[in-house]
C-alpha cells in the first residue's frame, strides 16, 4: 500500500479520460496525461535532523489537435470545472497556431492498447519513521568515519522516498495508467588538510529500498572520493589518454544519444548527421536499449503518446541501427516513432575489448588524467566540438599519484567515439545509463603553460 499517495489510478484514468472526451465533444481529437506524486525527505547532520520534508504534486495536460492546429494547455486541478477550462484553453491556443500536417496524433493502430508493462513500483516501506532511521544510519556510519581520520568532517546524510502515478489517453480509445517508486539515499562529506578543503557525495538510487547501497558502503565511498581530492593541483599542457570514471563516463553516452535524437536528426543539429548504418564509434562498441527491464529506472511500457518502445541495438559493433524518435520527429524524417517522445529508456554500453575493474582500468591508462568530476562546458551539437573543465587524478604507471584540478579537456565527440579503447566492468547506473568507466587514446589536456 502506498505511503504517500493520495489518488489512485483510477481517478487519473477517469480524469484523463473526462479531458479527451470534452475535447472529442468540441470537435477536436486530443491527448490528455495526468501525473501525481508524493515525496518525503529526511536530512541528518551530525545527530541532529536538518530537514523533514512531505509533499505532493498533480497536475494534467492536455493537447488538442483541430483542422491541422495543435494546441496544449494544463492545470492542478483534477475536478470538471477545472478540466473544462483547460480544454477550452487548449482549443483556443490550437486557433492561433499555424497548421503542421505533421502535428497530429500517432496512428491508433501503433498504440499499446495493451502488451508487457514493466514493473516500475515496489512496494517497500516509506514512512516518516524508515526514512529517519535510514538517514541516522548513514550519520553514525559517517561518525565512524570521522573519528577515525580527522581531515574529515560530515556532511548532511538524506533519505528520499517519492511514489508517482501517471495515467494517459487519448481520442482513439486508449487509456493506460502506471504507478512508480523511486528510493534514494546519499551522503556527503567534507575534507581538509594544509592544502585546502574539498567535498564529495556518494548516492544510491533505485524503485525499491531493499536494493539500495547500504549505509556504511555509501559513506565510505564518499569519504574515499573526498580523500582522494585532496591536495590537487593542477598539470602541464599536453595530449594525453584519459579514463573518464563510471559517472562522468555516462555523461559521454549520454552525449551519444541525444545526437541520435529524431528532434537533433530533423534540425541538422548532430554530430552525426544521417547516421543509420554508418560507423560512428570504436567497432567494439554495442549500445543496447532495454524499455522493459523490471523496476529500471528508465523503463516504461509506452511513451507519453502511448506507444511502446522495444528491446534494441542502438549501436552494433560501432555502427548505428536506431535513432531515438516520437511521432512527430518520426513523420519529419519519414520514419515511425520509436517510442521515444520522452527519450531514451535504459541504455547500456558494453564492449568486446579487453578491460578489467577499476585498478586494471588503471593500469591500461599507463601515465594520464582520470576524470571524476565536470566543472562546466559546452558540446557544439552541430560539430561536437567539446570542451570541459573537469577535475581528477592524474596517473603514472597505473597509480594515482596525485588529485587535479584546474585542467580543461578538448575534443571532437565524433573523435571521442572512435578513440574509446575500453570500457571497463566497473559499471555503474547513472539514471537510465549503465556504463563502466570509458578509456579513450588521446585527449587535449590544458593545464598551466
Amino acid at each position: 500500500m502506498s505511503e504517500l499517495l493520495t489518488h489512485s489510478e483510477t481517478d487519473l484514468r477517469d480524469a484523463a479520460a473526462l479531458a479527451v472526451d470534452l475535447a472529442v465533444r468540441s470537435g477536436a481529437k486530443a491527448r490528455a496525461s495526468v501525473h501525481h506524486e508524493g515525496f518525503a525527505k529526511i536530512a541528518v547532520r551530525n545527530g541532529d535532523v536538518e530537514t523533514a520534508e512531505r509533499s505532493g504534486s498533480q497536475g494534467l495536460g492536455i493537447t488538442v489537435f483541430h483542422e491541422g492546429r495543435q494546441g496544449s494547455a494544463s492545470t492542478a486541478g483534477f475536478d470538471r470545472t477545472a478540466i473544462e477550462r483547460v480544454v477550452r484553453e487548449a482549443m483556443l491556443i490550437a486557433g492561433h497556431v499555424q497548421p503542421d500536417p505533421d502535428a497530429d496524433l500517432p496512428p491508433a493502430d501503433s498504440l499499446a492498447f495493451s502488451g508487457p508493462a514493466p514493473e516500475l513500483y515496489a512496494d517497500s516501506p516509506r514512512s516518516p519513521d524508515v526514512l529517519l532511521d535510514a538517514a541516522q544510519a548513514m550519520d553514525r556510519a559517517t561518525s565512524e568515519i570521522v573519528a577515525s581520520d580527522n581531515r574529515l568532517r560530515a556532511g548532511e546524510t538524506v533519505a528520499v522516498a517519492t511514489e508517482g502515478l501517471w495515467a494517459l489517453a487519448t481520442s482513439d480509445g486508449f487509456c493506460r495508467s502506471i504507478q512508480r517508486s523511486n528510493d534514494a539515499r546519499w551522503a556527503v562529506m567534507l575534507a581538509q588538510d594544509a592544502d585546502g578543503s574539498t567535498s564529495a557525495f556518494c548516492q544510491s538510487q533505485e524503485r525499491r529500498v531493499d536494493a539500495l547501497l547500504p549505509p556504511a558502503l555509501l559513506t565510505r565511498n564518499a569519504a574515499d572520493r573526498a580523500r582522494q581530492a585532496l591536495g590537487a593541483r593542477t598539470i602541464p599542457s599536453r595530449r594525453c589518454p584519459v579514463l573518464f570514471d563510471p559517472r562522468t563516463a555516462s555523461t559521454l553516452v549520454g552525449e551519444l544519444a541525444g545526437a541520435l535524437t529524431g528532434r537533433a536528426q530533423y534540425r541538422k543539429m548532430s554530430f552525426l548527421p544521417d547516421p543509420i548504418g554508418r560507423s560512428v564509434a570504436a567497432p567494439h562498441l554495442d549500445l543496447l536499449e532495454d524499455p522493459f527491464e523490471p523496476l529500471g529506472l528508465a523503463s516504461g511500457g509506452f511513451d507519453s503518446e502511448g506507444i511502446a518502445g522495444s528491446p534494441r541495438a542502438i549501436l552494433r559493433q560501432g555502427v548505428v541501427e536506431g535513432l531515438f524518435l516520437s511521432t512527430f520527429s518520426g513523420r519529419k524524417l519519414g520514419l515511425a516513432s520509436t517510442g521515444n517522445a520522452d527519450g531514451f529508456y535504459n541504455l547500456r554500453l558494453t564492449s568486446s575489448a579487453a578491460s578489467g575493474d577499476w585498478q586494471a582500468m588503471l593500469e591500461m591508462l599507463g601515465t594520464g588524467l582520470v576524470v571524476t568530476e565536470f566543472q562546466g562546458g559546452k558540446t557544439d551539437p552541430a560539430s561536437g566540438n567539446w570542451t570541459q573543465a573537469v577535475k581528477g587524478l592524474w596517473v603514472e604507471g597505473g597509480r594515482v599519484v596525485h588529485a587535479v584540478t584546474d585542467v580543461t579537456l578538448a575534443s571532437n565527440m565524433p573523435a571521442m567515439l572512435t578513440g574509446i579503447r575500453a570500457v571497463g566492468r566497473d559499471v555503474e547506473r547513472q539514471g537510465a545509463i549503465r556504463t563502466g568507466s570509458i578509456l579513450i587514446d588521446d585527449m587535449q589536456v590544458g593545464g598551466k603553460a
